[in-house]
């Protein structure tokens, strides 16, 4: 399920790589029939950034100090 969670091709959306140059890439917007709305999948990819266990910064790529950080823990 995680592969409509996260590819923009469910909203039919389709990114192209120049063969020579991975890193160059061509975004196609509206390339076919949408499953999902972009509403939607904005609003998924907003909430897997909250859920997330990984903080980006100018820093790097760092975990948080709990694996799953929304729960309380009691002494």
């Amino acid at each position: 399920m995680d592969g409509l969670l996260s590819n923009e091709k469910y909203i039919g959306n389709v990114r192209l790589f120049d063969s020579e140059k991975r890193d160059v890439q061509y975004l196609s917007e509206d390339n076919h029939p949408a499953i999902i709305s972009k509403e939607t999948f904005q609003a998924v990819q907003t909430e897997k950034r909250k859920r997330s266990n990984v903080n980006k910064s100018k820093g790097g790529i760092q975990r948080k100090d709990k694996k799953y950080s929304s729960k309380k823990y009691t002494n």
